[in-house]
């Protein structure tokens, strides 16, 4: 056992090489897949990289792609050092596009210096009411988070469904969509040429390092790793356990709903079913990629923005079905994971 444990060892790639071998192991792969539908994968691959980074306008819509994936992601980091697995980001998400939406529409605030704080701190406490539903029922009736979390991603997309489509719908248009909201809750551009990202962007890279600092060198953070390391010892040494659950869920979801009130005040404008691309999920592998670190969300946030509008891209250009560019992104994912794994062992 111990020769195979040291030969293990000494043939152990570096982390460089296992990165570079998974990126080129998913290019070969998605390549083949790209020849089978009849695209010229190096076209494919160049057009991928010229649409996402070739101009500023590009990185302009990189950049915004990240911005959710950022937020969702950092309070997932949260919640899964503490091994609670939140798979609801989806339904908080929402949750707090609908409810800070819905303020904004409703709530004359004349001021943008107290519009824009308001309405970004009732997205954030709806989305973390609704992830507090998760924890209370993991705490009182001892409901797996996993279950409940996805079940209620259900729950608030039909309610935003319901809500556009009947009392927030725009009484003029002809899409299930809400007016659009009142000026001064609309975030700004971000005060550099070229680029045309909101200031959503900065909110973004700004938690970063309080994140950061929450999960490593904050008490809270340590109590928090110690409770998803070990719940029986964690309570023994004073951590309440109960207490850490509901703590944990509201963070998390509180982070959800700023990324979802953001996208409505920077990107979208209004309420629509088609204001999220799944963004709740993406975050789940954005936060698995960074290996739970906050400025590892940073890159793979920028990855899967750059995959997804790289997919598109090729969609249009090389008429590659769109299954096919969701298969290719879901390809680069596995082998990065895979990389990481073998880190691991």
């Amino acid at each position: 056992m111990i020769a195979k444990t040291d030969l293990r060892k000494e043939f152990e790639l570096p982390a460089l090489a296992r990165w570079m071998l998974a990126v080129f192991g998913a290019l070969a792969t998605g390549g083949i897949l790209l020849a089978l539908v009849g695209a010229n994968p190096i076209d494919a691959y160049i057009e991928m990289v010229q649409g996402t980074f070739g101009s500023m306008f590009d990185l302009s819509l990189v950049l915004t792609e990240m911005i959710p994936l950022v937020i969702i992601g950092l309070g997932l980091v949260i919640a899964f050092r503490a091994r609670i697995w939140n798979i609801g980001a989806e339904g908080q998400f929402m949750f707090g596009a609908l409810v800070g939406g819905a303020f904004a529409l409703h709530v004359p605030i004349g001021s943008p210096f107290l519009a824009i704080p308001i309405v970004l701190v009732v997205g954030a406490a709806s989305g973390a009411l609704w992830g507090a539903l998760v924890a209370v029922a993991r705490v009182r009736w001892q409901v797996n988070e996993v279950i409940s979390s996805l079940l209620l991603n259900y729950v608030a997309l039909f309610i935003f469904a319901y809500a556009v489509r009947k009392p927030l719908r725009d009484p003029g248009g002809f899409q299930p969509t809400s007016e659009r909201i009142p000026d001064q809750f609309v975030l700004a551009d971000v005060p550099v040429d070229q680029i045309r990202v909101h200031i959503g962007i900065i909110f973004a890279l700004l938690l970063v390092p309080l994140v950061s600092f929450l999960v490593n060198r904050s008490p809270f953070g340590l109590r928090a790793t110690m409770f998803g390391m070990n719940p029986e010892a964690a309570q023994a040494a004073g951590v309440h356990t109960s207490r850490m659950t509901v703590r944990i869920m509201l963070l998390s979801g509180a982070f959800a709903g700023l990324a979802g009130i953001i996208q409505v005040m920077g990107s979208e404008l209004r309420l629509s079913n088609n204001m999220s691309t799944g963004f709740g999920f993406t975050a789940i592998v954005v936060a698995l990629i960074s290996r739970l670190r906050p400025i590892g969300v940073v890159v793979a946030a920028a990855l899967l923005g750059a995959l997804t509008l790289g997919g598109d891209v090729i969609q249009r250009t090389q008429q590659v079905p769109r299954v096919l560019t969701m298969v290719i992104q879901a390809i680069f994912v596995l082998f990065l994971l895979l990389a990481d794994r073998r880190k691991d062992r």
